[in-house]
């Protein structure tokens, strides 16, 4: 029986190449998306599309019933100045762990965070902002004191729309330099990989370019 696998920010540069590569592998996808009719991956027979605003707990609650995995590919727009990482986050494990078998929940993040470059922090904070990179530790942190859930934190470097090499390289330990940029389509292929590969599993992961 094919797996399912709820994704948050299916839409997204790295949620809409995780659902391409997740289908290619044999999952069944739940798109939790707040505008449908925007999705254009809807009409696949694997594909399930919800409406739903990831802060909102009983948006939230309906969706992960029955799930497999949880996916969130989810991000702050800088441009809008809106900070939904730490609230939806929160409100994610909240629902997985009212479930008879919580869900693994593989979230992303960013490098920088919570110690894991100060480096990076420092640049993200400057040219971002700190509010926004705030949240993001804040949603971090929330995940790594989790105790019900299984979970992967995924720490990305600098994304880029590059074609991809099929590949990454993982970060073991927290580094002072600049991690090598890459593409939201290899970061997608790390997300893949996870839903098999339990090994992460209660950490927080770095990943580069290969």
């Amino acid at each position: 029986m094919k797996k399912t696998v709820l994704v948050f920010g299916a839409n997204g540069n790295v949620g809409s190449h995780f659902v391409n590569q997740a289908l290619e592998a044999g999952y069944k996808i739940k798109a939790f998306v707040r505008s449908p009719e925007k999705y254009t991956v809807s009409d696949n027979p694997n594909v399930e599309v919800v409406k739903g605003d990831a802060t909102n707990y009983r948006d939230v609650e309906k969706a992960v019933s029955g799930v497999d995995i949880i996916v969130s590919c989810l991000g702050n727009p800088l441009k809008k100045k809106i900070y939904i990482m730490d609230k939806s986050y929160e409100t994610i494990i909240l629902a997985a762990s009212k479930q008879p078998n919580p869900p693994r929940c593989l979230l992303i993040s960013s490098i920088g965070a919570n110690g894991s470059s100060w480096f990076v922090r420092f640049l993200l904070q400057l040219f971002n902002g700190k509010e926004g990179f705030t949240d993001y530790e804040k949603a971090d942190k929330r995940m790594l004191e989790e105790k019900d859930v299984p979970f992967v934190v995924i720490r990305p470097a600098g994304l880029t729309d590059k074609k991809g090499e099929g590949k990454y390289r993982v970060i073991d330990k927290p580094t002072v330099f600049f991690p090598k940029f890459i593409a939201r389509i290899d970061v997608a292929k790390f997300f893949v990989d996870c839903l098999s590969d339990t090994s992460f599993d209660g950490k927080a992961v770095m990943i580069e370019g290969a």
